[in-house]
């Protein structure tokens, strides 16, 4: 589980466990199939530029990067679901095409892609089973939403259904209404906000979209017992 980042701390020792949490989180996307990840992959990225070795070849250095990435990567996918059949052969293609390359801007963009391809495999294999086509589409789009605030109006429009026969179906597959769907999801990501970020509360209530930063904590309270303080401070035991 992730330290807090205390006063106590050197600027070293703060600079470099803000670095592992924002990798673990990172890496957690991957295991848990997450595809709003694009929070998690911009923080650890700005956060570390890559392996801290510094050569004559800014290729080699890039390419080393992406291989040591792409590494770590395979190993959360595999720890998510995926299988070694599937998980090496791909992590040794995007090593050779790394390998291969003589071009930064290539190599700069393949991390990324990378990335996303091995997080929407493990996605596909959480998707639920019992979950219909319509449904796991109002899930996924939900869990590329929580910066926004969605209804389930907005889900009937996407689907195609009215509304009403939408949040039938909905609460009858995932055994949420909408709204408490999108609350949990949104919960959710503020535990990897709060483990792996400095962010204040309000700033998370501002950037997952609820109205006020006190709503934020109520909700974040239903759902798991606790305030979003008392949950960075557990993260000390």
């Amino acid at each position: 589980m992730p330290q807090l980042l205390t006063p106590e701390m050197t600027v070293g020792e703060r600079n470099r466990m803000q670095v592992y949490a924002a990798e673990q989180a990172m890496l957690r996307m991957v295991r848990e199939g997450n595809i709003n990840y694009q929070d998690a992959l911009q923080t650890s990225m700005s956060l570390s530029p890559g392996v801290p070795v510094h050569g004559r070849d800014p290729l080699r250095q890039m390419k080393t990067s992406v291989i040591v990435f792409t590494t770590l990567v395979c190993r959360a996918a595999m720890e998510g679901g995926l299988s070694p059949e599937i998980a090496y052969p791909l992590g040794d293609s995007y090593i050779q095409t790394a390998e291969d390359s003589h071009d930064l801007g290539e190599l700069t963009a393949l991390a990324p892609a990378m990335y996303h391809d091995f997080i929407y495999r493990v996605h596909y294999l959480h998707a639920n089973p019992n979950y219909s086509h319509s449904i796991q589409k109002c899930c996924d789009y939900i869990e590329l939403s929580l910066d926004r605030r969605v209804r389930a109006s907005d889900l009937a429009r996407l689907v195609g259904y009215t509304e009403y026969y939408l949040t039938l179906k909905f609460k009858k597959e995932t055994g949420k209404s909408v709204s408490q769907y999108i609350r949990d999801a949104k919960i959710e990501r503020a535990k990897m906000f709060l483990a792996s970020t400095n962010d204040s509360v309000a700033e998370i209530a501002e950037r997952l979209a609820f109205n006020t930063p006190n709503y934020f904590i109520q909700c974040f309270r239903e759902v798991t017992g606790m305030t979003p303080a008392q949950f960075r401070k557990a993260l000390l035991r």
